[in-house]
C-alpha cells in the first residue's frame, strides 16, 4: 500500500505537509486469502475442483458417446438408402425383364413382315410400336448389348446355344445372334443368345 500525504493550510501561514505512514497489514496465507475471496475453506475448494473435473470427464464421455451414436446412425441411414436403391433397381429389372419376350416377338414378327399391300402399311405400325417400346426400356436404364456376327464369344454377355463347324468364322466366334441381350448399367439382365463356331 502506498503512502498518503496530507496538506494542512492555515490562514496566513505556509502550507504544512505531513506524510502518513500506513500501518502495516498483517500477512495472510494463500489459503486465508482464498477463503476471504471465495468464502470457501481449502477443503471445500478442493472438493468443488474434484467435482468440476468429474463433470468435465463425464461431459467428454457423453460427447464421445454422442459422436459415436451419430456416426452409427449416419452409417445405418446410408446402408438403408443403399439397400432401398438396390431393391428398387432389382424390382425395376424384374419388371422390365418380363417385357423382353414381348419385344422379341414383335421384332420377330417385324422381321417376317410382308413387303407389299395393306399388310406392309400395318407392318410400319408394328415398327413404330417396337421403337416406342425400345425407347421406354432405354429410358428406364435397360440397354441392348451390342453383339454382331464375328465377335469373340464372351461368356459374360453371350449364351451359346450351339457350337457349329463353320468355315466363314474362326473358333469361338459368333455366327449369328438368335436373341438380343440386355443390360441395366453394368449388370447383365439377359445374355445374348448366339450360335458359335467351333
Amino acid at each position: 500500500m502506498g503512502k498518503k500525504t496530507k496538506i494542512k493550510i492555515n490562514k496566513g501561514s505556509e502550507p504544512e505537509i505531513k506524510e502518513e505512514i500506513p500501518a502495516e497489514e498483517p500477512e495472510i496465507s494463500a489459503e486465508e486469502e482464498q477463503e476471504a475471496v471465495t468464502g470457501l475453506s481449502q477443503e471445500d475448494f478442493d472438493k468443488l475442483n474434484a467435482e468440476l473435473e468429474d463433470a468435465k470427464k463425464k461431459a467428454q464421455e457423453n460427447l464421445e458417446s454422442w459422436q459415436h451414436e451419430r456416426a452409427d446412425f449416419s452409417n445405418y441411414k446410408k446402408r438403408i438408402e443403399r439397400d432401398q436403391e438396390v431393391s428398387k433397381n432389382k424390382y425395376k429389372e424384374d419388371v422390365l425383364k418380363k417385357f423382353l419376350p414381348v419385344l422379341d416377338d414383335l421384332e420377330l414378327a417385324y422381321a417376317h413382315r410382308p413387303e407389299e399391300g395393306d399388310a406392309a402399311a400395318w407392318a410400319e405400325g408394328i415398327e413404330l410400336i417396337i421403337r416406342k417400346f425400345k425407347s421406354l426400356l432405354e429410358n428406364d436404364g435397360l440397354t441392348k448389348i451390342d453383339v454382331k456376327a464375328g465377335d469373340k464369344l464372351d461368356p459374360n454377355i453371350h449364351m451359346a446355344v450351339s457350337l457349329e463347324e463353320n468355315d466363314e468364322f474362326g473358333s469361338d466366334e459368333v455366327i449369328e445372334v438368335l436373341q438380343d441381350g440386355y443390360r441395366m448399367g453394368e449388370k447383365i439382365v439377359r445374355p445374348a443368345m448366339v450360335r458359335v463356331a467351333k
